[in-house]
């Protein structure tokens, strides 16, 4: 019987239930630096564990993955969530090398993250596949009813870090009241940026609702979805997969995994990052209805028949299973 384990490596709020946590000898901001403390500690609990194969979520669990698993003949898989956001130094991609080539498998989640690996960082082909983000299909789902609301809604979900931009939203929400929209706008997440978004949000009549565990409640009272990202370390948006799932167009900026998620013009639109252009494409929206109905049944469609949570497990399973076999092979 092949069972998994949820590891957790840095302190930090939990999405999710772990099954083991180690603590983070690095402090609060493991992506700074190195520590190898915490390699020492990774690598104690693993012998505890003896896995049959590792899955690295992300760029700072493989980096301490990688040596802590040294000598072991354990195999790691490197599932990586976006572009590359280092340095861009000619030492730091050559030890990104290093570290992707110690990868028996590199799993991408978006066309142009692994069009990255691939290239820029010279994976192997053979080693290299994509597995898109999943949700659940059954979570996040449209609202009952068409019912068009007098006000329709503008709904940004994200962390408030200069990344996620969230003052660009608040930026193009007052450009939209200035030229006359009727519109409610709503701000989901939290992060450094809040106190000083707070204020502005407010002074624009946004509704800055901070974390929240019902998103997907909260995505069934939108009309539009706004995402407003810079393009360094996106892979591909887990949150238009959401909105999408929830029968809710969105209006994207240009960024990695964005156009694996949208059919520009048929299920949201994808624009330039400018207070100018997200408006506009917002505007048109807003004055068809019935085009932004029909993009959110296409959007429903797409994401439940592309990126379920289910349709991911087994294309995840299919991937670890030849590793695990062979793992197993040579460990009996």
């Amino acid at each position: 019987m092949v069972r998994h384990c949820l590891l957790g490596l840095f302190d930090g709020p939990r999405e999710v239930d772990l099954d083991l946590a180690v603590g983070n000898a690095g402090g609060s901001r493991p992506t700074e630096g190195f520590d190898p403390r915490l390699v020492l500690e990774l690598r104690r609990v693993l012998a505890g564990l003896d896995p049959a194969v590792i899955v690295a979520h992300g760029g700072d669990p493989m980096k301490y993955a990688v040596p802590a698993v040294w000598g072991t003949g354990c195999p790691v898989a490197y599932c990586v969530i976006g572009t590359y956001a280092g340095r861009s130094t000619r030492s730091h991609e050559w030890l990104w090398r290093r570290i992707m080539a110690r990868a028996e498998l590199v799993v991408a989640v978006s066309e142009d993250v692994l069009a990255e690996c691939t290239g820029r960082f010279r994976v192997v082909p053979r080693r290299a596949m994509m597995i898109p983000n999943g949700r659940d299909v059954r979570q996040f789902r449209p609202r009952s009813g068409n019912a068009e609301s007098p006000r329709p809604t503008l709904m940004f979900v994200g962390a408030l870090t200069p990344q996620k931009q969230p003052g660009r939203f608040i930026e193009v929400v007052r450009r939209l009241q200035d030229d006359g929209r009727e519109i409610r706008a709503v701000m989901v997440g939290d992060g450094p940026l809040a106190p000083t978004l707070g204020p502005l949000a407010r002074a624009s009549g946004i509704e800055l609702l901070g974390g929240r565990p019902d998103v997907p409640e909260l995505l069934r009272e939108a009309d539009l979805f706004v995402f407003t990202s810079l393009p360094t370390g996106e892979g591909m948006p887990g949150v238009l997969i959401e909105a999408g799932l929830s029968g809710v167009p969105a209006v994207s900026t240009r960024v990695p995994g964005a156009a694996s998620v949208l059919i520009d013009g048929r299920t949201g639109l994808i624009v330039e990052d400018s207070v100018a252009a997200i408006a506009a494409g917002i505007g048109d929206l807003l004055d068809a209805p019935e085009r932004r109905t029909a993009m959110g049944l296409k959007a429903r469609t797409r994401c439940a028949e592309e990126f379920g949570l289910e349709l991911m497990c087994r294309r995840w399973e299919a991937a670890l299973r030849p590793m695990v076999e062979r793992r197993l092979h040579h460990g009996a």
